[in-house]
């Protein structure tokens, strides 16, 4: 099965693993040989993508996980759903407002893909963030939609019980319809519309910039039409609120907030934290993980919400090749839900990155299994610090914050959407 390399490594001859996407278009399919012409044109591109060919020795000898279905259905919810957030971002632009004609059809789009996920359950949530700032805001709505519809249909029980709780009410009917939740994970930036030329403002925003921003929230509530159901519109507006009551534009606890709005609050983070803006690179999917659980941070979010989040990202992909403290490097072959720092591995690697004798593989075995390997990089980025990771002390302790450094945390464009 599949190898993650880098587009720079790779060479003419090699097999695709998986579909080569960008902007929910296939660019190569599955099974392409790539040619010379192939490579040249991805370094032009695409020069930091990731790419998963066949490693066909690998192939002979362990069974790799395989998410290609994760893959195409998240590319196929991500792609109707971003396209339906275009036309909703263009009436916003133009002026108008949103007609019956226009709810009409987002919400048949909608139902659509509920069910779509109802019939095509996944178990790991993968979202590829393509860096085009030209359409960021449909993007990363269509990224929100798929993450909060995928943790809503896992925990759809404890949304019943919370939606009761939160309604005072004894029973709540159709409590574990996801319809709302799904509206509004595709329309919660919708305030940003006005405000988009701010995604590609370099350095820090002016104390106006961020008192618009922050109010986003109510102007996207402010901007739906009375037809939207109330539940919807409260989800956009609070979709920012933290579980410890330090967000905006309230600053509601999590009892004050809607289950809907928690799990909008850790999708639209995550998809935020993971994008590559116009003055810094992304965070790693790795990092962005480690932080939202393990960081100063962790309390903004539901703590069920996060954990359940958790099982489903896999922060190194099926083909992660991982740095080892002996030079050498492992191959995930199986993602851990309940570790996810901790897959599955596979050593094959030498120090130059060549494939070992097969008789010097070690393996298949979870890497928390193994006390004396231990992680030192991923895609060249020091990840040293999930080998500190125990079930005992499984988080930093916030730090104290001065009213000044409270105010510089939100100084960039995304700062006010992760942490």
């Amino acid at each position: 099965m599949p190898i993650s390399i880098p587009v720079h490594q790779l060479e003419q001859g090699m097999c695709l693993a998986s579909n080569i996407t960008n902007r929910f278009s296939v660019l190569l399919p599955h099974g392409h040989i790539l040619s010379a012409g192939d490579i040249e044109s991805l370094n032009r591109r695409l020069p930091a993508k990731m790419v998963q060919v066949i490693d066909p020795l690998l192939d002979q000898l362990v069974e790799f996980g395989d998410n290609s279905q994760d893959h195409n259905v998240s590319l196929e919810v991500r792609r109707n759903i971003s396209s339906v957030t275009q036309k909703v971002s263009n009436v916003i632009r133009s002026g108008a407002a949103l007609n019956p004609d226009n709810i009409a059809g987002m919400q048949k789009t909608i139902e659509e893909m509920i069910r779509f996920l109802q019939k095509n359950p996944v178990t790991s949530a993968i979202i590829d963030q393509s860096g085009d700032w030209n359409d960021y805001l449909q993007e990363h709505s269509a990224n929100v939609f798929y993450l909060s519809l995928v943790i809503g249909n896992t925990i759809r029980n404890f949304i019943k019980r919370e939606r009761e709780r939160f309604s005072a009410a004894r029973k709540i009917r159709d409590a574990m319809n996801l319809s709302q939740l799904a509206t509004a994970a595709m329309l919660h930036d919708i305030g940003m519309v006005p405000l988009e030329r701010m995604y590609n403002k370099p350095g820090s925003l002016t104390s106006e910039e961020i008192e618009l921003v922050k109010a986003h929230p109510q102007k996207g509530a402010e901007l739906l039409p009375d037809k939207i159901g109330p539940m919807t519109r409260l989800v956009v507006r609070c979709h920012h609120e933290n579980h410890n009551g330090s967000g905006y534009p309230q600053g509601l606890t999590g009892d004050q907030t809607a289950i809907f709005a928690r799990i909008v609050r850790v999708a639209d983070a995550y998809s935020a934290a993971t994008a590559r803006t116009t003055y810094k690179k992304a965070k790693s999917s790795v990092r962005a993980l480690y932080e939202m659980l393990y960081g100063d941070y962790k309390q903004f979010y539901d703590p069920m919400v996060l954990k359940v989040f958790t099982g489903i990202i896999q922060p190194f992909p099926i083909g992660a090749r991982l740095k080892l403290q002996t030079g050498r490097f492992a191959v995930a072959t199986k993602h851990n839900p309940k570790k996810p720092f901790a897959p599955e591995v596979l050593i094959a690697f030498d120090e130059q990155g060549e494939s070992l004798p097969e008789e010097e593989f070690e393996g298949p075995f979870f890497l928390d299994e193994r006390d004396d390997i231990k992680v030192v990089s991923f895609e060249d980025e020091d990840i040293s610090y999930i080998n500190e990771i125990t079930e005992e002390d499984p988080a930093c302790e916030p730090a104290e914050e001065s009213a000044e450094e409270q105010a510089l945390a939100y100084s960039e464009m995304f700062d006010l959407a992760f942490p």
